[in-house]
């Protein structure tokens, strides 16, 4: 019998342990936990998550380079023909990592890049040189020509780096997903938080730029926290519609430590269906019982930020780690931008707001989603053709 939810990846933290301390990280990475994965029982978690129908993996930390074992247990996720995806920081270099990486054809290597400006990004990463080497490993990416991405995390201390990153990152091959800084970690203070106008207006930003260059310019991406259903604005993200939360849907996460959550973002052990360590990871996920908070999603457990709303049937909520984190609830996220857009624009405003919603969908190219997944999925034009 197959099983009832199809399983597209699994983002795996290989470890906890970190060369950098990154202010918004929300898993306070640095040091490794107590108890991580050996490599002989991560190489037969690579076996169990086949078995569960695993499409891909999302090697991450932490620095998942740090770990010597890394490319052996890369190699045994390829070896089992699932999907590979590697995110690090970029600050790891040798000739062997180039060269494993070229041999294990990923379908991308995302790298984090938090601003234009060195000494901010440095600031942010909290190591001085961090940006001359994460860009030096985006550039030998390209050279290689490796399917990289930049991954860059917004808040109030880099909001207005967004158009100096548009710049230095357009017409580069480079695919560019913006994401948002959450409260969850350690070394972060809250007062860095985007507020409703500011969170707002990255969406603007990641729509400007679908409208300004094509796909193949600037591939741009909002991630799965950045806002749905807009009035004004197309999805901001890979696909074309919001479908809810995915976490126990069609993704999974992994901890270095064994527990299996629907999301490393909801980096909670409330959140954990079990250890991998313990339970084999395809009976965790087939287990009916799991996931209960999206498979078993009903409308009456949306919060008030949700209830009533004609997209919830689709929406479920919003993003759940966006839920939590502004109030500490599931399925009632205050930020998507269907709710942000009745709070932020008044009734006067209304007729204003449909003209520019028509104007907005008259303008609208709706093949990019098209070029985005081709891009986004590591198949890549050459920078020459044309």
């Amino acid at each position: 019998m197959p099983p009832a939810y199809k399983l597209a990846c699994v983002v795996w933290e290989l470890t906890l342990g970190c060369n950098l301390k990154c202010l918004h990280c929300g898993s306070t990475a640095g040091g490794r936990r107590a108890r991580e994965f050996s490599t002989a029982e991560a190489l037969k978690i690579c076996g169990d998550l086949k078995k569960a129908g695993c499409q891909g993996v999302a090697l991450m930390g932490g620095e998942p380079l740090l770990r010597k074992d890394f490319f052996k247990i890369a190699s045994r996720v390829r070896e089992l023909g699932m999907e590979l995806s590697v995110i690090t920081n970029g600050t790891i270099h040798s000739e062997e990592i180039f060269e494993s990486l070229k041999e294990l054809k990923p379908r991308a290597v995302a790298v984090s890049l938090d601003a234009a400006d060195p000494a901010l990004h440095d600031r942010i990463r909290g190591m001085e040189g961090a940006y001359e080497k994460s860009s030096a490993f985006i550039a030998r990416c390209l050279k290689d020509g490796l399917p990289v991405s930049v991954i860059t995390t917004v808040h109030k201390l880099n909001i207005k780096e967004l158009a100096a990153m548009r710049d230095l990152l357009k017409g580069r091959g480079l695919a560019w997903q913006v994401q948002t800084a959450g409260g969850e970690g350690g070394r972060f203070s809250k007062e860095f938080l985007l507020d409703p106008e500011e969170f707002y207006a990255v969406g603007l930003f990641v729509e400007a730029c679908r409208r300004e260059y094509t796909a193949e310019e600037l591939p741009v991406i909002g991630a799965h926290d950045l806002g749905y259903n807009s009035l004004l604005l197309n999805h901001v993200s890979l696909y074309e519609n919001w479908e809810g939360c995915q976490a126990g849907i069609s993704v999974a996460g992994l901890r270095s430590d064994g527990e299996v959550l629907g999301c490393l973002a909801m980096n909670d052990v409330k959140f954990s269906e079990g250890n991998a360590l313990k339970t084999p990871f395809y009976e965790i996920w087939n287990n009916p019982d799991a996931f209960r908070y999206t498979r078993g999603f009903k409308k009456e457990q949306a919060g008030a930020n949700c209830a009533g709303c004609r997209h919830l049937d689709n929406c479920k909520g919003g993003c759940n780690e966006m839920s939590l984190m502004k109030t500490g609830s599931l399925n009632n996220d205050p930020y998507c931008f269907c709710s942000l857009e009745k709070k932020l624009f008044s009734d006067e405003l209304d007729n204003p707001v449909k003209k520019i919603k028509l104007m907005l969908q008259g303008l609208a190219d709706r093949n990019g989603y098209h070029a985005l997944g081709r891009i986004f999925s590591g198949k890549r034009r050459k920078r020459d053709e044309s």
